[in-house]
């Protein structure tokens, strides 16, 4: 299934011109419009669909909606490293073959990760909580929740998704009372959740660091290097203020201890507070591994230290750091979204009042506020189309209008 992706334009335009009907597509703020992709609220839904198996191609009207080459890249990069396509406009992205090239860099990072972390393949916090393909009653109730609670479909639409999608033998059609047993069950007057539904706020899914993290009280020093790397690291250890807890050796040859080991250590339980490697060219399979590696350790807030010199950028060109760490920033918020419903506050009811009340004492009429709200990207009163003067009445005098 394709999945459309948008930007609201100024104008009114959002794409429906261009992709007519659709039953999946996503709306990003028109204030975005030049944000990198770890603010791209929309575009990391969409990402995250492909990711779970839901769709399989990204289509997007036109470059703008992208905004500068390195958004491009890293987005396109994503969905290509899961074996996925993405049309923008009426071209069909490849991976560059020119060495150097922003698509090509891009795309030798996100392979690089996913040969790491691959997606949905759970973590060292807890079980998956949705695997691709979602084969499972309970992956698939966890997911329709995502889809109605994080992205604001209603449950008949998630019906058609499921059915539309659906490669499983099920026991039943898909139907909006099947989607709506499949989340929960009635006791009485009262209703309960069937299973257990994670969720996360937006702001907690693009936190950087590791101090928000399970591990984040202990302090290990991870090893990487030849014979002589463990005792140069309990040496550098020594010479600290703050020595750490204990030291880790890491072997990338061992199966179940290697270098994937290592990533999960960083970015799920937030344990390693220092990476030390030695001998890097022997440890790490090629260059672009070794970015990837010191990358997600320097989001995850990691001192890293290589033949005894720290580490600060993995890159000595701006431009290619810059591509590097949107990469790491999108995959790192993917990775959240596979295991949790975000919840956004900037698609809450709170919200979109607070927004606009707010244009309401700058003068502008109650059309233009519809019109703003669209912009953004805000849900309507009732999750579904598009605001008007009169829903944005609604919305600012909810008791007036209760006591029509």
């Amino acid at each position: 299934m394709d999945i459309y992706y948008v930007v609201r334009s100024k104008d009114g335009k959002n794409g429906a011109e261009i992709f007519p009907d659709h039953m999946l597509r996503r709306q990003e703020a028109l204030s975005l419009m030049r944000a990198g992709v770890r603010d791209r609220i929309a575009l990391q839904e969409a990402l995250s669909l492909i990711r779970l198996g839901v769709a399989s191609h990204l289509r997007i009207p036109n470059e703008t909606h992208l905004g500068d080459a390195v958004t491009r890249a890293v987005a396109c990069a994503e969905a290509m490293a899961v074996d996925r396509s993405v049309t923008v406009g009426q071209q069909l992205i490849t991976a560059d073959p020119e060495p150097g090239s922003p698509q090509h860099l891009a795309c030798e990072a996100a392979r690089e990760r996913h040969r790491l972390l691959p997606p949905a393949a759970g973590n060292l916090v807890g079980e998956t909580y949705i695997s691709r393909g979602w084969p499972s009653g309970e992956e698939c109730a966890r997911l329709a929740h995502k889809l109605i609670y994080e992205m604001g479909y209603s449950q008949a639409h998630v019906a058609r998704i499921f059915e539309t999608v659906d490669d499983y033998e099920r026991p039943a059609v898909w139907t909006r009372q099947g989607i709506n047993r499949l989340l929960g069950e009635d006791d009485g007057e009262e209703r309960y959740p069937r299973y257990h539904y994670r969720e996360k706020s937006g702001d907690e899914s693009r936190l950087e660091g590791r101090t928000h993290l399970l591990g984040a009280s202990v302090s290990a020093m991870a090893v990487l290097g030849d014979e002589g790397a463990e005792a140069a690291a309990k040496t550098f250890d020594d010479s600290l203020d703050t020595p750490h807890h204990f030291v880790l050796p890491v072997d990338p040859q061992h199966p179940e201890r290697g270098l994937a080991y290592l990533a999960a250590l960083i970015m799920d339980l937030g344990c390693v507070r220092t990476l030390y490697v030695t001998s890097p060219d022997t440890v790490f399979s090629s260059p672009a591994q070794r970015r990837v590696m010191y990358d997600l350790a320097l989001f995850r807030g990691v001192q890293v230290v290589e033949n005894g010199t720290r580490i600060d950028a993995v890159d000595d060109n701006p431009h290619h750091n810059r591509l590097l760490r949107e990469g790491t920033e999108l995959f790192a918020g993917l990775r959240v979204r596979e295991n949790a419903t975000i919840v956004e506050e900037t698609r809450s009811l709170a919200h979109a009042r607070q927004t606009a009340a707010g244009l309401r004492d700058k003068g502008l009429s109650l059309r233009k506020i519809a019109t703003r709200l669209d912009e953004e990207a805000i849900p309507t009163l009732s999750r579904q189309g598009t605001w008007s003067a009169s829903a944005v009445q609604k919305l600012l005098n909810p008791k007036q209008e209760s006591d029509r």
